[in-house]
Order: structure tokens, then sequence, then C-alpha cells
């Protein structure tokens, strides 16, 4: 799968796409979720806006309001559109939780063949999104 970037730049310009990843493409929709606040702008080739309505699959929106909508959650994550989604800004965010007394675990997932032994559990992973136990 080849991330399409174009309808996300065109609406927002290259330096406020830096948080995002490109999830996929469903239904000719292109899928990009913000890392930070984890929610999702939904934009076709031509930079037409979606939501995702759970019985009707996507259905129009406004670019407008679901924008407004993430830059108030990054907000409330002391961010903006700006800010990297990179190793940088998630060692800060776990530094931050664990001196709160929260510990994080996290896992990296290597798109590769792999048997990882987990102990009693074992599991097979495929590819990054492909995962099998046994």
């Amino acid at each position: 799968m080849n991330p399409n970037w174009k309808p996300l730049e065109e609406k927002l310009g290259p330096n406020r796409c830096v948080g995002f990843m490109y999830m996929g493409r469903v239904n000719g929709v292109h899928q990009y979720k913000h890392g930070i606040t984890r929610t999702y702008l939904y934009l076709d080739d031509r930079g037409s806006c979606y939501v995702w309505n759970q019985p009707s699959g996507f259905v129009n929106a406004d670019f407008a309001t679901e924008l407004a909508k993430l830059e108030a959650d990054l907000r409330g994550c002391d961010a903006a559109l700006e800010v990297s989604y990179d190793d940088h800004y998630i060692a800060r965010k776990e530094e931050g939780l664990q001196s709160l007394g929260i510990q994080t675990l996290r896992i990296k997932i290597e798109p590769k063949d792999r048997i990882l032994n987990l102990g009693p559990l074992k599991c097979r992973l495929w590819s990054p999104t492909a995962v099998s136990f046994f």
C-alpha cells in the first residue's frame, strides 16, 4: 500500500501533516489518523471530507468542522498540527506519564514474518497488521 498524502497536504499544507499516519484507503476514502489525538480525517482524492457512520459507512462532512474538532483535541494535548508524532514526542509523553507513576509498555512490530516466544503464548507476525496466536 502506497500512502497518498496529496489530498491531506492540499487541505493543510505539508507542514501541518507531520502528525498524521496514513492508514489506508477504503471505498475511495483515504484514512489519515493523527498520532497524538488518535482521531481520523477522511478525505477522497478530490479532498472531499467524510465521517464514519456505523450503519451507513462514510457520509459527507464539513472539512472545517472536522478540522476544528481535531485542533480542539490537539489543544487539549498541548499540541498543534505542526507538532510531529515521532520518537521524540512519544519519549516525552512516556516520560510525563512515568513521572506521574504510570508505567508504559511499548511494543514495536517489525513488518516481517517472525515468531515471538512470549512465555506460554506464541505469536507469528505476518505483517504490521496481521498477527496469529498459537
